[in-house]
């Protein structure tokens, strides 16, 4: 599981570090870096894989872009760093982006991933014969006695770690890849989920608006997580029966419900409520993911359910996701959420006049009599 994160000159995280368990709940006003903190998780996710690249097969210029950099510093680099726990022991990834001119691509400065004490890929810029910078890359395998493999003139555009194709002299590295493929970060918005899918997709996007394609790809990889998240959807929503989701043309597919009460119909998944598509989302995310190591990460799961509608999703979290390596992260404002999980497994965000964020983890019950999310509500969460 994730077990730290560190990130330094990304929007308003500067040296920000936090270390978590297998339940994290996120909380605090708006604009205190939460979110922030999933955005960082999706650039560094979809970098580690190899994906997003700019038209001129720039990677790291299609994911980290000079914006994000902290206004109200002149720093030009970046710095991420993951420790996952997993395989038998803890990964380190570390990450630096140095942002150049404003008519040159920023490039990867520094990428080093290792094991326990063993590297297993390092990348760093090196001053050749003549002074230039050049990209020089070692990946190294499984056993830390042998050497591995030189790249002298290795580019510092995109990751090397993505670039690492599955060896059987790098089945660590493999799995470290595979993990991150486990992350699944979304904040759910039902009104751009729609019915059609050109193409199958192993991850949901952000707000999920590709919950069709995900759905048609799950139907054929996680089957068995499929019946069982039918069965659970069939206890939930009043009247479901099951999905469909069959050819509507040559490359595309249409997903719709089926509901038996009170009497047969179909619609198609755009015309369901938010609420209901908020639902499927949820538990989707819950049941496909309960049989992997994974890692979920939900900006506000109680958007647009009542509270009969989202508790029953928590208490199944308890026992779907506590141990084997799995967490969830959660940002919620509910204060049912906030009370349920904030005493024990909260950390507070928190800005002040609009600089870098901090945060403090919080221990033990409310004081007074009141509530964890009365005392937010009343500005008293913590002693100034």
């Amino acid at each position: 599981m994730l077990k730290r994160i560190y990130i330094n000159n990304f929007r308003c995280l500067v040296n920000f570090e936090l270390k978590i368990d297998s339940l994290s709940l996120f909380i605090g006003a708006n604009a205190s870096g939460k979110s922030t903190v999933f955005a960082a998780l999706i650039k560094l996710q979809k970098f580690i894989l190899g994906e997003d690249f700019s038209e001129d097969g720039y990677q790291v210029a299609a994911l980290f872009k000079k914006s994000d950099l902290t206004r109200w510093q002149n720093a030009s680099i970046q710095k991420f760093e993951l420790d996952i726990e997993g395989n038998g022991g803890i990964y380190k990834y570390v990450l630096e982006v140095e942002h150049l001119g404003d008519y040159e691509p920023p490039r990867m400065r520094t990428e080093k991933l290792s094991f326990g004490n063993d590297p297993l890929f390092e990348f760093s810029l090196q001053p050749d014969d003549r002074g230039i910078l050049r990209g020089h890359a070692r990946l190294y395998n499984d056993d830390p006695s042998r050497e591995g493999v030189v790249f002298p003139f290795f580019k510092s555009s995109g990751s090397g770690v993505g670039f690492v194709y599955d060896r059987p002299e790098n089945k660590k590295l493999t799995w470290f890849k595979k993990r991150i493929a486990n992350f699944f970060i979304v904040h759910i918005n039902p009104g751009l989920m729609n019915s059609e899918s050109r193409q199958e997709e192993r991850h949901p996007n952000w707000e999920m608006s590709n919950y069709a394609a995900w759905y048609s790809y799950l139907s054929q990889a996680n089957q068995g997580q499929i019946i069982k998240l039918t069965l659970e959807l069939q206890n939930i929503i009043p009247g479901f029966d099951s999905f469909q989701n069959p050819k509507s043309g040559e490359d595309a597919r249409s997903l719709s419900a089926s509901f038996k009460l009170p009497s047969k119909s179909i619609y198609k998944f755009d015309e369901l409520s938010d609420g209901q598509k908020a639902i499927i989302a949820l538990y989707t995310l819950m049941y496909v993911a309960a049989d992997e190591d994974c890692t979920l990460c939900i900006d506000e799961p109680e958007n647009f359910l009542a509270l009969p509608e989202i508790q029953p999703w928590l208490e199944k979290i308890d026992e779907y996701f506590m141990g084997d390596g799995c967490q969830v992260i959660l940002i919620s404002h509910h204060p049912s959420i906030i009370n349920d999980l904030g005493n024990n497994s909260g950390y507070w965000f928190y800005r002040e006049d609009n600089q870098a964020v901090r945060f403090l983890p919080i221990n033990g019950e409310g004081k007074d009599g009141l509530s964890l999310a009365k005392l937010i509500e009343l500005g008293w969460i913590y002693d100034k």
